[in-house]
């Protein structure tokens, strides 16, 4: 145990603190701020919901993003059933804007289609290569199918794109910590802990009570 804690503590003192958070492009930013205005216009909706949970997701608030998701069944219970028809039938009239397949992407793992999912976000990130939060979605899935090691080679190439993402880092320790090399996960956790503390200053809190409902 006395070891455990020196290779703790070595490893702290080893590691440079964080003091960045991940990148928000401005255009991305401003779409964010009009749907949180619209949520705050009408906080019921299951649509509303949807869309910023998006805006979240793909903007790197991971966490805030799955909360928000989490109550969408309260305000309508088959909502995945109206994204998939939804977001393909947008497909068809702007093939090219990535937004709508990492849409109808959750739309499929939803509906536990992650075939279709990780479909659609391979198509995210051939038409927009620099999106690291689609190649981290990749990631995810490629680790609940038990493909660890393609989920490192994903989630490596996520954090040279964004190199603050913790979400990033967190998928690439999992995959270490399912293939036992807790090495590595012990690093990686240092690592999250430090970007963590960096997101806590700038991470969007105006909705938590209303999204916690």
């Amino acid at each position: 145990m006395k070891r455990y804690f020196l290779i703790l503590n070595l490893l702290i003192l080893s590691l440079p603190l964080f003091s960045a958070v991940h990148h928000v492009p401005p255009e991305l930013r401003a779409e964010q701020i009009e749907l949180e205005k619209a949520f705050q216009a009408d906080p019921y909706s299951a649509t509303t919901r949807f869309e910023l949970a998006m805006s979240y997701a793909y903007t790197g608030w991971i966490e805030l993003g799955w909360q928000i998701l989490k109550t969408i069944p309260q305000y309508d219970t088959n909502y995945a059933d109206t994204v998939v028809p939804k977001y393909k039938a947008l497909i068809k009239k702007e093939p090219e804007n990535w937004k709508h397949h990492f849409k109808l992407a959750f739309g499929y793992y939803f509906k536990e289609d992650k075939d279709m999912a990780l479909k659609s976000f391979e198509e995210v990130v051939r038409l927009n290569p620099n999106n690291a939060w689609g190649f981290g979605f990749m990631a995810l899935l490629k680790g609940e199918q038990k493909k660890y090691d393609e989920a490192i080679k994903i989630t490596k190439h996520a954090i040279k794109l964004e190199p603050h993402g913790a979400a990033l880092h967190f998928l690439q320790a999992e995959a270490y910590r399912q293939k036992g090399d807790y090495f590595k996960v012990l690093r990686k956790s240092i690592t999250i802990l430090n970007l963590k503390a960096a997101e806590a200053k700038y991470r969007p809190t105006p909705f938590t009570n209303e999204i916690q409902e």
